[in-house]
């Protein structure tokens, strides 16, 4: 092969590393087609040692023949040797020698000659042996030779060859790369080494710029690390686990360590709280009254005391005969219900019924419950609602309709000349919805009542919790 530095003008040398054996596969040497000429010629120099070296007459022990004479010195007169031996065993003797030996002695073979652990051989066989080896040997170095003849002329071939000229290949970008000079998509093809050069040093488009804004990667994974709800962190929206909400990476924080699934999390949590605060509610308790006014995603809430719903009625009561006392008849439940249709006010609608007096409990609270009532004996004569021989009382009171339960009761007694009976009462209690109430009214006097102007009935519900 020639060197590098060969003077063969004018042909220009070329390195036997870049000659490709584009030959058959050849198993008994290693050598493979695509590999290169230094290869293939390294290859066979080295089978041809090696076969050299097995070749040599040191290898072989003859101990076992107990040789008085000079042993072989080559590798044709220990084969002639065997030859001889050979020919003693069949009983055709050449040779006189006295040191001759029989063909069937064992040997003690060379390691390469050795089969399963089997060390030793007669001395035909061996023998034998060794000249098969021998001619396989002949045969692949002429094999060799004739490889090795086609190899010189390929190599000398591609020596004389003219080489081939590398060119740095071209790429268009479809994005602005750099400013000056411009690279953008509109510039053409630029070499790949001088776009390497521009990804990784440009201090605007390039690596470092990239870095520069957005960190080490250690510094955007210990980013992802600081997110701060968890698989178990209940939604604002839903009250539910945010493992559970569609689109959420439960493993950000074991496989999935990366600003992907942080960013991702993040939008879930982001909409979760758009979506609280598109619906957000404010339910006030009872007696607060809240103004919402809502400006684009800004809701702001007025929040002031709302007046509790009362009813106030009253009217001129009607003629009122008197009832004799008893212990069954004398009770204010066995009074009259002032069916009052004069209302100031009702905020409480159908919850009173005119037309009977009665007042429906609308909604279970604490309300306020009061009465007033005034009855006269207009008579400029006597004694008014005294009557010193048989003493009388007025009762009034807010009682059940149909039943003998009171929620307060008052009472007035002359004991001295009085033309006006006036009663009030008043008591704040609890009252379950759908409980009814009305006011009732007695006499007990000795007198009948006429019905006098100015004279009045009222009641009054207020709730107040």
């Amino acid at each position: 092969m020639k060197p590098l530095n060969y003077d063969n003008s004018p042909c220009s040398p070329t390195s036997s590393n870049c000659v490709i054996w584009q030959g058959p596969d050849l198993d008994c040497i290693k050598l493979c087609t695509g590999d290169t000429v230094s290869d293939v010629v390294a290859n066979l120099a080295t089978e041809l040692c090696t076969i050299m070296d097995q070749l040599s007459i040191t290898n072989y022990d003859l101990s076992c023949f107990n040789l008085v004479g000079c042993k072989p010195e080559t590798f044709q007169e220990l084969l002639q040797f065997l030859i001889e031996q050979i020919c003693l065993q069949n009983g055709t003797s050449i040779s006189t020698d006295s040191n001759a030996i029989d063909v069937n002695t064992l040997i003690t073979v060379a390691s390469c000659f050795v089969v399963n652990g089997v060390t030793v051989m007669p001395l035909i066989d061996y023998v034998t042996v060794i000249g098969t080896r021998v001619c396989d040997i002949i045969d692949q170095n002429a094999a060799t030779n004739n490889t090795l003849n086609q190899y010189n002329v390929r190599i000398s071939a591609l020596e004389s060859a003219t080489p081939s000229t590398y060119t740095t290949p071209s790429e268009t970008v479809n994005y602005k790369m750099q400013s000056s000079p411009l690279v953008d998509s509109g510039t053409g093809a630029v070499p790949i080494d001088q776009l390497l050069s521009i990804l990784i040093n440009d201090p605007t488009y390039g690596y470092g710029a990239l870095r520069t804004a957005t960190g080490l990667p250690s510094t955007i994974t210990n980013a992802a690390l600081t997110q701060g709800i968890g698989n178990s962190n209940l939604r604002l929206a839903t009250g539910t686990a945010y493992s559970t909400a569609f689109n959420w990476v439960s493993t950000w924080n074991t496989s999935d360590v990366n600003i992907a699934s942080s960013v991702q999390n993040l939008w879930v949590v982001a909409d979760d709280i758009y979506q609280e605060f598109a619906t957000s509610k404010v339910t006030a308790g009872t007696g607060i009254l809240v103004t919402p006014t809502t400006v684009l995603r800004e809701t702001t809430y007025d929040v002031g005391l709302k007046p509790l719903p009362g009813l106030s009625v009253y009217k001129s009561p009607n003629a009122l005969l008197k009832t004799a006392p008893g212990l069954n008849t004398g009770r204010v439940c066995d009074g009259t219900i002032m069916d009052m249709a004069s209302i100031e006010y009702n905020d409480f609608s159908s919850a009173y019924d005119a037309s009977t007096g009665i007042f429906t409990v609308p909604q279970t609270g604490v309300y306020t419950i009061s009465f007033f009532i005034s009855f006269t004996r207009d008579t400029y004569l006597g004694t008014g609602w005294y009557d010193a021989g048989a003493p009388g009382m007025w009762i009034a009171g807010i009682v059940t309709p149909v039943s003998c339960d009171s929620y307060c009761v008052n009472n007035n007694s002359p004991v001295v000349i009085q033309k006006h009976a006036c009663i009030n009462g008043s008591i704040t209690k609890q009252l379950t919805a759908a409980s009814t109430l009305c006011l009732k009214v007695i006499n007990l006097t000795s007198y009948d009542y006429t019905p006098v102007s100015g004279d009045v009935v009222r009641l009054t519900v207020q709730r107040v919790k």
